[in-house]
């Protein structure tokens, strides 16, 4: 099993919502376990800009589609250091040999995206995502809530899927949206101060 389709390998928690500043940005915290990894992708829609706070990560970035040249631009992530992504640069992550946590934000918020950490967290919270972690009809949600457009062969899988299966992703798609797309999801989501 591909540690890039586990999504179960990753908890999220919102510091800031996009509902909440007037559109200007999501800011989230990702919880990974080690070797935890983000396909490689691009976004459209925003930029997103990643913050390590602790553990170890490699942040890939390449204005080439190229596989091989996007591996080659491996770059440590240091604590406390940004480093960011401007939208249609290709890119992926990967966490390191420890747990990792990770600040990320999105300029500007996205309010899909956000929708799509409260699915995550729901499903997880019910039991289902451990056992839909694998699903490639869930990955064709989560990336089109996330606006990532996978590159490689995880794009040519996703074609496939989106084609093959159309009416089964949209109607995962809209049963999530309805389950976990509440003000009470967001306020599980949304990090506690004090």
């Amino acid at each position: 099993m591909s540690a890039e389709r586990r999504w179960d390998q990753r908890r999220f928690q919102l510091e800031e919502s996009t509902t909440r500043n007037g559109g200007a940005r999501t800011v989230f915290i990702e919880h990974m376990t080690p070797g935890t990894a983000v396909p490689p992708h691009f976004h459209t829609r925003f930029a997103e800009t990643f913050d390590l706070i602790s553990g170890s990560m490699l942040v890939y970035s390449s204005t080439n589609p190229d596989l091989d040249t996007l591996d080659a631009s491996a770059q440590q992530l240091k604590i406390g250091e940004e480093v960011t992504v401007q939208p249609k640069i290709y890119h992926k992550y990967v966490a390191g040999n420890e747990p990792t946590v990770l600040r990320a934000t999105v300029t500007p918020g996205d309010g899909d995206f956000e929708r799509l950490l409260k699915i995550l967290n729901g499903m997880d919270a019910d039991g289902e995502l451990g056992k839909m972690g694998d699903s490639v009809v869930l990955m064709a949600v989560i990336m089109g809530l996330s606006d990532a457009h996978l590159i490689g062969p995880a794009r040519e899988m996703l074609e496939k899927v989106l084609t093959e299966n159309k009416d089964e992703v949209e109607a995962l798609r809209k049963d999530l949206l309805t389950k976990y797309d509440t003000e009470e999801a967001l306020q599980d989501l949304l990090v506690k101060t004090a």
